[in-house]
């Protein structure tokens, strides 16, 4: 997905979802007979005839946002498609805004008065299946799924298939994504400060210790006060995740330990590692001594007023939240993979799967009719060049996509456009580029001929050296870990893990001021597993073996 969409997508995300539990699907000019409601499915066209309907629920849209090319989110081209090339029509059932919608299904869902197509979230989905709402799509999936929309679902290696369903059993088509989109897993660093300092770009985590020494303590911003350091965090330690990856430690996943066992990585060895370093970076100066009173906003500040040279953040933070600090500052940021501790490789965490799950309301006449939006979706969005410029992008860089009942977006799309680009650079044939790729060629082409602020972030991104590429690096050297738990809680989960939480990272931040010694760490991991935690770690594993 295009991260420079990311708020318009966020916010459109759940446009259209869908209505009443026991309503069956309405054939056009018939809403009251079941028995005259139903249409036969025209499996050589894929179209119903007659044209049936889905009831949605629909968050309002924003007045002044809503129109792409003089479409609305009442007549768009993705309502004219899903109506002429399927014969589906949809119908609210309800419209209420953007900040209530959440709200709302969850009130549906415990009512049992569902929409027949709803976009939810993890904890929503995981009710509707308890609650047997959700039908199961296991088999007209694979009687209808297109041989693109099969391939696609699985281009991020079939993690999110994989997490939709319960038991063995297809509950939701996800909303795709790469399982790299998550946050840390690129060590950005300042290239003007590394620069005026004359020192090498890191080529391990020993040099870029020593990068954070200097950065702290040579003055590279040049004013003659010992006023920057290396790195800074928020008081929750979110924006820390990548620098743990260093020590192998994975404090908030649940993963293998050596013994293959799932264990929680806020409680393992390494990372009591992680933060004997991080206490020695604190007392060396290296991180901000306020951290702990920090909130995000204060995190992004301290970049913001160049005080910071080393950030572990995601691939597209060269746009936000860094940009700004290059737009202001002249800040350089280059983009680096995240060094092993040990001079090896670190292995980064993935993304725990979908953000939105399709389910289709249990005892729908037409359960396959989101397979076929799904097969349709693909067509228009990621076919021709003409498509994807009608349906998914335009050349305004506007996205008539956001329309879409569904939108399961190609995962890791931003790696295969920077294949793309560095084959087309080597000279070979790439054959049509699609017009972002096409678009994104050009942008570090010409910052290749003539840097300059337009291409910037293009660059960072798609360029040689970019971003991206380190992404790409990650999963052709197996450097990709995956969560082993991906429900959202056991019994013992839900009633005590908040509490865990709170307890870990209050630990955490005083071994890293030291106000505790760095073997509280141990205190800490006996008072996890008597207050909860070992109870928790036995039926996580017990739920894993399950769903196996």
């Amino acid at each position: 997905m295009n991260r420079l969409f990311v708020s318009a997508i966020i916010t459109t995300f759940l446009f259209s979802l869908t209505a009443c539990a026991g309503s069956p699907a309405k054939s056009e000019g018939d809403n009251n007979s079941q028995s005259k409601g139903l249409s036969s499915w025209n499996e050589t066209a894929g179209k119903y005839e007659p044209k049936i309907t889905l009831t949605v629920g629909t968050a309002e849209s924003d007045p002044s946002s809503e129109k792409i090319d003089g479409q609305t989110q009442e007549d768009n081209v993705w309502i004219d498609a899903y109506r002429d090339d399927l014969g589906i029509n949809f119908e609210d059932m309800f419209v209420v805004s953007s900040a209530q919608l959440e709200e709302k299904l969850n009130l549906q869902i415990a009512s049992g008065q569902i929409p027949d197509l709803m976009a939810v979230n993890r904890k929503q989905f995981e009710m509707l299946v308890k609650s047997g709402l959700a039908a199961d799509l296991t088999e007209v999936y694979e009687k209808y799924a297109s041989e693109k929309t099969k391939k696609f679902l699985v281009a991020d290696s079939g993690i999110c298939m994989d997490m939709s369903k319960i038991n063995g059993t297809l509950y939701a088509l996800p909303a795709t994504q790469g399982y790299l989109e998550s946050a840390g897993v690129v060590t950005w660093l300042r290239k003007d400060w590394l620069d005026k300092l004359k020192l090498e770009v890191p080529k391990n985590f020993d040099d870029l210790y020593k990068v954070m020494k200097a950065f702290t303590n040579d003055d590279p911003d040049g004013n003659g006060a010992k006023d920057t350091y290396a790195f800074t965090t928020s008081n929750s330690l979110d924006e820390l995740i990548g620098l743990f990856d260093s020590f192998g430690s994975h404090p908030k996943s649940w993963v293998k330990n050596a013994n293959g066992e799932i264990v929680y990585g806020g409680t393992q060895p390494e990372t009591k590692a992680a933060l004997a370093f991080l206490n020695k970076a604190f007392n060396e100066g290296l991180i901000n001594r306020e951290f702990g009173a920090n909130d995000w906003n204060q995190f992004t500040k301290a970049i913001d007023s160049s005080k910071v040279g080393v950030a572990w953040l995601p691939w597209y933070a060269v746009d936000w939240p860094l940009g700004a600090s290059h737009r202001e500052m002249g800040a350089e940021w280059i983009p680096l993979k995240i060094y092993g501790a040990d001079g090896g490789d670190a292995k980064v965490m993935g993304v725990a799967g979908p953000d939105t799950y399709y389910v289709i309301r249990k005892g729908y006449e037409h359960p396959e009719a989101i397979v076929k939006m799904f097969n349709l979706w693909f067509e228009k969005a990621y076919g021709s060049k003409e498509n994807i410029l009608k349906y998914h992008k335009n050349e305004k860089g506007e996205m008539p996509a956001k329309f879409s009942q569904v939108k399961p977006w190609l995962a890791h799309e931003d790696i295969g456009y920077y294949l793309k680009i560095q084959d087309k650079m080597a000279g070979k044939d790439v054959g049509e580029m699609s017009p972002s790729n096409e678009m994104y060629y050009e942008g570090v082409m010409r910052y290749i001929k003539n840097p300059t602020e337009d291409d910037y972030i293009t660059y960072k991104m798609y360029g040689p050296d970019s971003a991206s590429g380190i992404l790409n690096y990650y999963m052709k050297n197996n450097l990709v870990l995956q969560e082993e738990y991906f429900s959202t809680g056991t019994e013992t989960m839900r009633k005590k893990w908040g509490v865990l939480e709170t307890k870990k990272l209050e630990v955490y931040v005083k071994i890293i001021m030291g106000a505790a010694p760095i073997d509280a760490f141990d205190d800490f991991v006996k008072d996890w597993d008597a207050s909860g935690g070992q109870q928790i770690v036995k039926e996580v594993r017990e739920s894993v073996q399950q769903n196996k």
